[in-house]
């Protein structure tokens, strides 16, 4: 048979192999006994033993299956098996294996495997472009693929830089079949290693070159040992005859040889990944390149633009855009340059005088903004052509002229006012030559001296010869120093004019320099003569004026002591006022005690003896009386409270009060009112709520308001107290279904003496309930709100006030004792 074949029995024992069997098995031909079972764990055919016993079982008549075995010079061969049971009159059943040699057929589908792997790789390079826009991610991704593609141990991509100062070799990324990526740095021994110098200079020429572990030394076989490598196949980069990179590739075996078309197609690979690499760092030079000629022409503040033949803007500077008004440069692009060119029939004329000349330079057009203001600008500019020759559109840069023509407009205006400011301030302007000893005026000159003007010009005798004999030293001595030392002068002298008149005049002056040289002076001559006349009366009467203030300053001294003494007796005055109003209110209350004690059984007994009579007559009299006596201790009670409130000392007293207590005593006190109208008052605080605050405060507030909620009821009516617990306050809420407020008239309800309707207007209502409960509730930091829907809808009062308003009186407590204690000092 060609291929290897054997016959074994049930167990799995070799009866009978021919030469090449054994030679898979590493048995002696010469060996007569083959003591050898092919079902046991060591057996090459172990991957074929659940195949075998299906077959010796009777579960299949025959089977074939491919299996590698590695012989003995360390190869592998790939072997077709075919099972097969047959029966034998010695032995019975056996089993007949016979095997087909399909290396040189495996290894050949494998490597075209590998090479259209490697082809399918390039096409998706090409096709997406992402190699050139993200370099460093994709080669990540093709070194990966391209080692499983080679079915090799490790794959790697090795970055160089011979163009360093001192040559550098680099891995970026290793790949293992087992582990993925990994992080491994010894390859940068490799700069130092003799071998690998040779071999770089080989890759240098664009060859690839395979490593074996057994025909190197040094620090490659170092690095292939500690990777259990055998062989090492490199493919260089290449970019202007340098070597910027190496495709490596780690293979286990030692035998294993790259066939041509592996490595045209790889040395193919490493070409495309080097021209996107070269593509993408010229793009990014290009960006930067862009980017800071666009900062140059920002920083300049000049505007750039490039146009189609159209006209159509297709490329602006963000200075162009943010000078014409536009949020940004790519909402100016798509506009047309004729569009914003001012006026619009000049656009022809800028047309045209660029199609003449291939361009302009400096030329002065004005531009129209988004928000149609004009900029007045200097555009340079030329036409742009292709490599062929066509017309591609207008580029050029626009200067932004706006405040040089403000400024030559500002100029001319400036020179003006001049003009007319040395009319109004009588000065003229003068320049003297040493060497001519003659002087150069303006026409205000001539009459500041009384020359007249078809003179021409003036010399020096023509100051001299008008000067008081006092001031002529001044010109001999400062026009002369200014030649010699080269220093300012500024004098003033008098002169007489030939009508007698007499004039003041200032002259200033400064080294006229030439080439660093003094030719002579310039500067202005004044006239002062009215300054000067203001100056001799503002001196008469600043001595008038000191002696004026003088005076002024004697009776300030006598009014101060009016003052003080006014003072003193206004102090008095105000300590006796204190006194007067601490004896009213003293009064007041005494007044208001005496009058309440004797109202205070009537209150009680009336309603009493009321329930008593029976005669109607003598029953209506009772009624009035109990309403009559009520109003009066209100009455009484009002007064006193408004006479507290108006107090300083009216704190006092504070105490814990059981808010439902007294509540109910309150709803008790108006029990016969309650009766008469037969409402139902509920409280709805529990017992729990309490707050300090003084009792009779407290009592005065609550009684007005449930009071008024039980006055102003209806018959039948409701009348709900609740509370609401909130942080440090409680609220308080009177709820009544009576006669309500009008919307309008809610802001004046605690106004003194306010009724809000002539219903109101009834015996015992005075309008000061109201204004008292807010002043009580205010004293202890508290308020007091309304709510009503209108009339005949109802109120709702809301009682805010402070839990513990301790903290608060003491300050006011503080404060009044301060005002006493200041008060007492005055009198003293």
């Amino acid at each position: 048979m060609p291929g290897p074949a054997c016959i074994i029995d049930l167990t799995g024992a070799i009866i009978l192999a021919n030469h090449q069997f054994m030679e898979i098995l590493q048995i002696s031909t010469e060996s007569e006994e083959l003591n050898i079972n092919i079902l046991n764990d060591e057996s090459p055919f172990q991957s074929i033993t659940d195949d075998i016993i299906k077959v010796r079982d009777g579960k299949r008549t025959s089977s074939y299956k491919n299996i590698m075995i590695k012989s003995e010079d360390g190869l592998n061969h790939y072997l077709m098996v075919v099972v097969i049971s047959f029966f034998d009159e010695k032995f019975g059943k056996l089993i007949f294996l016979s095997g087909c040699d399909i290396t040189d057929d495996y290894y050949y589908h494998s490597e075209q495997g590998r090479i259209n792997a490697l082809h399918d790789l390039i096409r998706e390079i090409f096709r997406s472009h992402h190699l050139g826009q993200y370099p460093e991610e994709q080669l990540l991704q093709i070194i990966s693929r391209v080692g499983k593609a080679m079915k090799v141990r490790f794959s790697s991509y090795l970055k160089i830089d011979e163009n360093s100062l001192s040559f550098s070799i680099q891995e970026l990324y290793l790949w293992s079949d087992r582990d993925g990526f990994i992080i491994e740095n010894e390859i940068d021994e490799l700069k130092n290693d003799t071998t690998f110098r040779a071999i770089f200079e080989e890759l240098k020429i664009n060859k690839p070159v395979t490593i074996r572990i057994a025909n190197t030394t040094g620090i490659i076989r170092k690095i292939l040992e500690e990777r259990n490598s055998s062989s090492l196949l490199l493919i260089p980069l290449i970019r202007d005859l340098h070597l910027t990179g190496i495709l490596a590739f780690w293979e286990e075996s030692n035998t294993r040889e790259w066939m041509q078309a592996e490595l045209t197609t790889l040395l193919v690979l490493a070409g495309i990944i080097e021209t996107c690499f070269s593509k993408h760092q010229i793009e990014e030079i290009l960006v930067k390149s862009e980017q800071k000629f666009q900062n140059l022409i920002d920083q300049i503040g000049d505007m750039y633009f490039m146009t189609d033949k159209s006209g159509l803007l297709i490329r602006v500077s963000s200075s162009m855009a943010k000078n014409l008004g536009y949020q940004s440069a790519d909402s100016l692009e798509g506009t047309f340059l004729e569009n914003i060119v001012y006026p619009p029939e000049f656009w022809p004329i800028f047309l045209s005088d660029i199609i003449s000349g291939e361009g302009v330079k400096d030329y002065e057009i004005q531009l129209n903004t988004i928000d149609n203001r004009i900029i007045f600008s200097s555009i340079s500019c030329r036409l742009i052509y292709d490599d062929e020759g066509q017309l591609i559109g207008i580029e050029g840069v626009i200067r932004d002229i706006s405040r040089r023509k403000q400024y030559g407009d500002l100029l001319s205006d400036l020179e003006w006012k001049l003009e007319q400011a040395q009319k109004i301030a009588c000065m003229g302007v003068w320049s003297y030559d040493y060497n001519l000893e003659r002087f150069r005026v303006s026409p205000e000159v001539f009459s500041l001296l009384g020359i007249p003007s078809d003179q021409n010009y003036v010399v020096f005798n023509d100051f001299i010869s008008r000067t008081f004999p006092q001031d002529k030293n001044n010109f001999l001595h400062f026009f002369p120093l200014t030649v010699s030392q080269g220093k300012d002068f500024d004098f003033e002298f008098k002169i007489k004019l030939e009508d007698e008149k007499i004039k003041y005049l200032r002259i200033k002056g400064t080294p006229l320099i030439k080439k660093n040289v003094i030719m002579g002076s310039f500067g202005i001559l004044q006239d002062v003569t009215e300054r000067k006349n203001v100056e001799n009366h503002l001196t008469k009467y600043t001595t008038e004026l000191e002696q004026k203030t003088m005076e002024l300053d004697a009776l300030r001294t006598q009014l101060l002591d009016m003052n003080r003494d006014l003072d003193d007796r206004v102090r008095q005055r105000t300590v006796q006022i204190e006194d007067l109003l601490k004896q009213k209110d003293e009064f007041i209350q005494i007044i208001g005690h005496d009058l309440k004690t004797p109202l205070t059984p009537l209150v009680a007994i009336l309603p009493y003896i009321r329930k008593k009579i029976t005669d109607p007559e003598l029953g209506e009299l009772l009624d009035n009386s109990i309403e009559d006596v009520t109003t009066i201790r209100k009455l009484v009670t009002t007064i006193l409270d408004l006479a507290q409130m108006n107090s300083l000392y009216m704190i006092s007293d504070i105490q814990e009060i059981h808010v439902k207590d007294t509540i109910d005593q309150i709803i008790n006190d108006n029990a016969y009112l309650i009766l008469q109208k037969s409402l139902h008052v509920v409280n709805n605080i529990p017992k729990n709520h309490r707050i300090f605050m003084s009792p009779m405060h407290f009592e005065t507030v609550l009684g007005n308001l449930i009071g008024n909620a039980i006055k102003y009821s209806y018959i039948d009516g409701d009348v709900i107290i609740g509370v609401i617990d909130k942080n440090d306050s409680i609220f308080i809420t009177i709820k009544d279904e009576g006669i309500g407020i009008e919307s309008e008239k809610i802001s004046r309800v605690f106004e003194e003496f306010y009724q809000a309707d002539n219903s109101r207007h009834e015996r015992g209502s005075h309008g000061l309930g109201l204004t008292i409960a807010k002043r009580i509730a205010e004293m202890y930091h508290g308020t007091i709100t309304v709510e009503s829907e209108g009339i005949g809808r109802g109120s709702v009062f809301t009682l805010q006030l402070k839990k513990n308003p301790d903290v608060f009186l003491k300050k006011r407590e503080g404060l009044i004792h301060t005002i006493k204690q200041q008060n007492d000092g005055n009198v003293r």
